[in-house]
């Protein structure tokens, strides 16, 4: 066992203590997956947005830190911020085993510690489904963006049946009394333990309209995607014709955003 699988067990044994054994190996399973995940958004975001070199990127919510290293590796100066010190200490390590220039550090969740215009990107990827107040959190990030910079958003889709966290199906389609059941009776991990909130696409669009900062306000960047499977591109024809976003129903919904 490797030292990142040790932090990795550590981390989950200490944090999720009210989790069964399946649960924290799952976890575990799905840390030590991040580093190639990571590198899949970093490719994703310069095909969306732009190549990485050269800007000044923001990871908010930057968990044990593979997202913000592999956009370094990619030329960017990274800051990544979590309010966990634990995961800060985490992806210290882990930069400075790496050779990483990403710099991490330790925020207590409501106001980012930079200042106005600081930032060309931020990334913020399965991130808004843990913050109690997101409406502050987009304005926070809007805040420190400059006129123009891209917001990388990512999150579960409230509307998926199978929730991501918890692997229950249609949890997430429960009033919060229900839901905090459900997982009791099932033996799952609480609610609470994760800070899990249930987004769907639209909630967090009127969240993003309700962030302006200063005259300025998020723009959501069209964009079709590339479906290859032919029955996928005749669904998203027949909701266009429709007015509805297919983003809308997609297990993981992924917007670009531009502060203007």
């Amino acid at each position: 066992m490797d030292e990142k699988e040790q932090e990795a067990r550590r981390y989950v044994t200490e944090r999720f203590p009210r989790a069964t054994a399946a649960e924290r190996k799952k976890i575990v399973e799905d840390w030590l997956a991040k580093d190639l995940v990571a590198e899949g958004i970093a490719d994703d975001f310069e095909r969306r947005v732009g190549p990485l070199a050269g800007l000044r990127v923001l990871d908010s919510g930057s968990g044990p830190g593979g997202i913000g290293i592999a956009f370094a590796a990619r030329g960017a100066t990274v800051d990544g911020v979590d309010i966990e010190p634990e995961l800060i200490n985490i992806s210290v390590r882990d930069a400075a085993r790496r050779g990483s220039s990403a710099h991490f550090a330790l925020y207590e969740g409501r106001t980012l510690p930079f200042s106005d215009g600081s930032f060309d990107a931020a990334v913020s990827v399965s991130v808004i489904e843990h913050v109690d107040e997101p409406v502050r959190y987009f304005a926070e990030l809007l805040r420190v963006m400059k006129a123009g910079g891209h917001l990388y958003l990512g999150f579960p889709n409230r509307l998926n049946p199978k929730e991501t966290h918890t692997g229950l199906w249609f949890l997430s389609y429960l009033p919060l009394s229900a839901a905090r059941l459900y997982v009791k009776l099932t033996g799952r991990n609480p609610l609470e333990d994760n800070g899990l909130h249930f987004y769907t696409y639209w909630a967090v669009k009127r969240f993003l309209r309700e962030s302006a900062y200063d005259g300025r306000t998020w723009h959501l960047v069209s964009e079709e995607g590339r479906s290859r499977n032919p029955l996928k591109r005749a669904t998203k024809s027949v909701l266009r014709a429709l007015g509805i976003p297919y983003q809308a129903f997609l297990p993981h919904v992924m917007l670009i955003l531009e502060a203007r």
